[in-house]
């Protein structure tokens, strides 16, 4: 293109130069008339004009073929997450998960060092546990395991018994609810943020909004339930979006919950309601919380500290606490002024 637009503007400066050249020839024999100058210059800017245009919409042209070519290899690429051969939709009813002899390491992981090495943890069904440690220990990597947005490379994972490879991935990913540190919202009303395309009574919509205590801010907006929210919910609070994250996972009742830093960004008395809806939405049901703030994983059944993706301490808050190890250690540190034990 760029040779293109070079060699048009070298003849439309040389035609217009030859131009000029034959204007002074005739006025020097004095046959120069003012009416043929000017037919011929009109007749040149409307060439110039058209050969711009037709040089533009060449681009234009080239530009499109290039964005469909972009479209068509992502529209023709295999997803990369699919059903093992002989997957069925297992119902799971009581909840339990259970690593056994786990190894995984990312694909580009420095010299092959796993980050998980012969992991087995069994969480029993309706056990609630919390997994706390510093960054890159491992954490969001378990959850992620669990929904098998990754897979180990050796070792399984088990629900109530079952294979995670012997389930389907959509059946998989409707009996666990994640509320994750971020949700994401979308740019409709409220009420279809909550419900996500789901076809329910205007009475279980009031039912899990109350439950999630985000009832209260829902019935003061302009429009109720029909408010929009504005693109990825920026006209809602994080405390709010986390409420409505909550009262998405409260409509899907499932089995198992897990929590991914939900009260992270949180002020103190936001964080307090968003805790009494979280314990009221995992009672009685399997719960992983992930968490940084230890405020969040007093009342847990066991907590599990992790450090590069080994279980260095686990228990509960008090036992962890005598122990004077690394959790002792992150709650003295949080704890200063802030939290009371």
């Amino acid at each position: 293109m760029f040779i293109s637009f070079a060699v048009q503007g070298l003849m439309t400066f040389f035609i217009e130069l030859f131009l000029v050249y034959l204007m002074i020839q005739k006025w020097q024999f004095d046959h120069f008339q003012v009416g043929e100058f000017v037919l011929f210059q009109s007749i040149l800017l409307m060439l110039i004009q058209r050969l711009w245009e037709f040089g533009r919409n060449f681009r234009t042209f080239f530009t499109a073929l290039a964005d469909a070519a972009e479209m068509t290899e992502i529209i023709s690429r295999v997803d990369t997450e699919t059903d093992t051969i002989g997957a069925q939709a297992h119902r799971i009813e009581k909840g339990e998960i259970c690593f056994a002899h786990v190894h995984f390491s990312y694909p580009a992981s420095a010299s092959g060092n796993k980050l998980f090495k012969d992991f087995s943890l069994t969480i029993e069904a309706g056990e609630k546990i919390a997994l706390v440690g510093q960054s890159g220990s491992g954490k969001s990597t378990l959850t992620k395991l669990l929904f098998r947005f990754l897979t180990p490379q050796t070792g399984c994972i088990y629900f109530d018994g079952i294979d995670i490879r012997n389930i389907t991935l959509s059946s998989l990913r409707e009996q666990i609810s994640l509320v994750p540190q971020q949700p994401e919202l979308f740019h409709r009303s409220i009420g279809e943020n909550i419900t996500l395309g789901k076809n329910i009574s205007q009475q279980q919509l009031l039912s899990v909004a109350r439950k999630s205590h985000c009832f209260d801010f829902i019935n003061d907006l302009p429009e109720q339930f029909e408010t929009r929210v504005g693109e990825r919910g920026i006209k809602l609070s994080g405390g709010e979006k986390q409420r409505v994250a909550l009262a998405r996972a409260f409509l899907e009742d499932a089995p198992i919950n897990i929590l991914d830093e939900a009260t992270s960004a949180l002020d103190s008395l936001t964080e307090s309601l968003i805790q009494k809806a979280i314990f009221e939405l995992i009672a009685e049901k399997t719960a992983i919380v992930i968490a940084h703030r230890l405020s969040t994983v007093l009342r847990m059944d066991k907590i599990l500290v992790l450090h590069k993706g080994r279980i260095i301490e686990q228990g509960n808050h008090a036992e962890l606490l005598s122990k004077r190890g690394q959790y002792y250690r992150m709650w003295q540190h949080q704890s200063g002024g802030f939290f009371n034990s």
